[in-house]
């Protein structure tokens, strides 16, 4: 699993914050997530680009699925939401 740390700029932090309000995500949460030591991670190859799809959990118990992408700075957020129940099953087995 990669360790890198997460890559915000004003693009993925206006998307995952501002562009879903309905989602309540918060960058904070996303960095917990991806920093879980339990996540689970697959990685998706679609249209000739890599996409990194994760399950973790925030400090507070919330179980996200976020997909990043690489780059070379750092993993680069570009979706977060609450896991549903079969993502959630996925996280807990």
């Amino acid at each position: 699993m990669d360790e890198r740390p997460p890559l915000w700029d004003k693009w993925n932090r206006d998307h995952i914050e501002k562009d879903h309000p309905e989602r309540n995500v918060r960058r904070h949460e996303v960095n917990e997530a991806l920093r879980d030591p339990k996540r689970r991670e697959v990685v998706d190859e679609r249209d000739g680009t890599t996409f990194h799809d994760v399950i973790g959990q925030t400090k507070s118990g919330r179980v996200l699925f976020v997909v990043w992408v690489d780059h070379p700075m750092g993993r680069y957020p570009i979706h977060a939401r609450q896991a549903g129940r079969r993502l959630s099953r996925r996280y807990y087995k």
